[in-house]
């Protein structure tokens, strides 16, 4: 009685294995490129979400609360947003004071990596944004500065319109801009 032989030999294994190799060397580069792409847009959502948070403590507790970018110990102020933002209890004198003071801190976020990067401006940059007890935007530096505040964050190599441009007008409005990731800071 003859038996039938089940399975592969050497040659068809070694073959399929380097078949599978190519296979994933080609797969490897979009997948990275979808990780960044993911990332960004996950930056850019958290960034959203805080500025939202940002807001409601502020009309919730009645007096300012403010957002900025965070020190490495997450306990002060910095003027580099990818060591991540701190919201807190903004005890400045008033609405217009050009520097915030931080109170108490009710939320920290950390951890980007280098490739992460987030701007924020009010005619001219700023590591800040405020809000009043009413949920408008702080006046920073004056009643004269009125201009609205501009976040951009996206993390370098991302493709396609996965960076994001948010705009906080001066009555606390929010809006949320999907831009073309352009290899370059924003």
């Amino acid at each position: 009685m003859k038996r039938d032989q089940v399975g592969f030999t050497l040659i068809e294994l070694l073959i399929t294995t380097v078949v599978l190799a190519i296979l994933i060397a080609m797969a490897a580069p979009s997948f990275q490129t979808m990780i960044l792409n993911s990332h960004s847009e996950a930056v850019g959502e958290s960034l959203v979400n805080a500025i939202q948070v940002t807001k409601t403590e502020a009309v919730k507790r009645g007096r300012r609360v403010s957002l900025c970018a965070a020190n490495n110990a997450g306990n002060a102020c910095a003027n580099d947003w990818t060591n991540g933002w701190i919201i807190f209890v903004d005890e400045a004198a008033t609405d217009e004071a050009a520097a915030p003071v931080v109170g108490d801190v009710l939320r920290h976020t950390s951890d980007f990596d280098d490739a992460t990067q987030i701007t924020a401006t009010n005619n001219g940059a700023t590591n800040f944004v405020r809000f009043t007890s009413t949920g408008q935007l702080g006046r920073i530096g004056g009643p004269a500065n009125t201009a609205s505040v501009v976040v951009n964050s996206f993390v370098e190599g991302c493709q396609g319109p996965r960076q994001r441009d948010i705009t906080v007008g001066v009555a606390g409005m929010i809006d949320v801009e999907e831009v073309d990731c352009s290899g370059t800071s924003p």
